[in-house]
């Protein structure tokens, strides 16, 4: 599966609907960053940074609605 921009734009539009939690953001972006089956693949490297921000412990601070409503913004230019 790749996961692609408009995937994250879906992923951020489901958080800020109270539809996924802080803790499935994260364990998504877990699971796609150390897939040893090669299950997901990440569209270019700008989903990748996003995931492994989402991953990293010291930025995790950053995933609450202002954030994930400016990143959803920023994606949303992007495509």
């Amino acid at each position: 599966m790749i996961i692609t921009k408009k995937e994250l734009i879906k992923i951020c539009d489901r958080f800020l609907s109270d539809e996924v939690s802080k803790e499935e953001l994260i364990h998504f972006a877990r699971t796609v960053m150390f897939d040893d089956e090669d299950r997901y693949e990440c569209e270019d490297e700008h989903v990748e940074e996003i995931l492994s921000q989402w991953d990293n412990k010291q930025s995790q601070h950053k995933i609450n609605k202002i954030g994930i409503e400016f990143l959803r913004n920023i994606l949303s230019q992007m495509n």
